[in-house]
């Protein structure tokens, strides 16, 4: 932070503080829209449909919507802080407000899912979440002397870090959802076995990969660390779901988006300078 001009954090610390804002005001509003427009939708479709397995959503939708909404407004009072701390040049406050962005980013991609399936009229919800997290997201992160290269692979890789966090998320609660479905409450095949192994790896996946992120945007050796444990507990979650559902196009499509994720932290141009060993230090 101490290379950037005054001019250029004070512009930064408005875009978190408006950020900030939106998150604590706005979002809360649309995040309840979005959870009453899903629950109607699915006291509707799910009689209709017939299929057991989406009998349980509403439960999905009580439980973490809310969760989400919550994460959210907290980020956004926190970011106010933050800009504040930008706006005085502290070289910590600028990642920080990266991770803390990531959490409206993230938000709105998870409520995507429900919303496209119960209710497509509330699209634009999403959306508006989505991009409250986003826009300033990726401004605050290439913002700076970068290459235009260096941005280009740092864009990519800081949006399958949320894409991959988001979907596989939502992997686990459609599992979730799933497991509570199943008709005998006390049986366990292999299916409802991979449910069991599956969540709770894949979420504690989800909760590394999203403490990486500030610790990626500071070019942290830990956030490459954690960002690389975080991916592999997220692929690794990911694999036993999909391969004891093989018929589940979603949890392939979680490995996909794990496999790309870890090459991008690994490629050497874009994430791969992380892991670099430290220069020894010299008295």
């Amino acid at each position: 932070m101490e290379t950037i001009s005054s001019k250029d954090r004070s512009i930064l610390a408005g875009i978190a503080a408006v950020a900030g804002v939106l998150c604590f005001t706005v979002v809360p509003f649309l995040a309840m829209r979005a959870m009453n427009a899903v629950l109607n939708g699915a006291a509707i479709k799910i009689p209709a449909s017939g299929n057991p397995l989406i009998a349980t959503a509403p439960r999905i939708v009580l439980a973490f919507f809310p969760v989400w909404a919550g994460l959210t407004v907290a980020a956004g009072l926190i970011l106010l802080m933050v800009a504040w701390a930008i706006s005085q040049g502290e070289s910590w406050a600028k990642p920080v407000a990266v991770g803390l962005l990531a959490i409206p980013s993230i938000t709105g991609a998870y409520y995507s899912g429900p919303i496209m399936f119960f209710a497509k009229e509330n699209m634009p919800v999403f959306l508006i979440i989505a991009l409250i997290g986003l826009i300033p997201y990726f401004i605050i992160l290439l913002w700076g002397r970068k290459s235009p290269g260096g941005k280009v692979g740092q864009f990519f890789l800081f949006l399958m870090l949320g894409i991959t966090s988001a979907w596989s998320f939502a992997n686990g609660g459609s599992s979730l959802r799933m497991f509570w479905a199943r008709p005998e409450q006390y049986t366990l095949d292999a299916g409802n076995t991979g449910f069991i192994l599956g969540i709770p790896v894949i979420w504690a996946g989800v909760l590394l990969t999203i403490i990486a992120i500030p610790l990626l945007a500071a070019t942290s050796r830990r956030g490459w660390f954690v960002g690389f444990a975080g991916l592999l507990a997220i692929l690794g979650g990911n694999a036993v779901l999909f391969i004891t559902h093989s018929g589940t196009r979603e949890f392939m499509f979680g490995v996909i988006m794990a496999v790309v994720s870890l090459i991008l932290l690994w490629a050497p141009k874009i994430g791969g300078y992380i892991k670099r060993p430290a220069a020894p230090h010299t008295v």
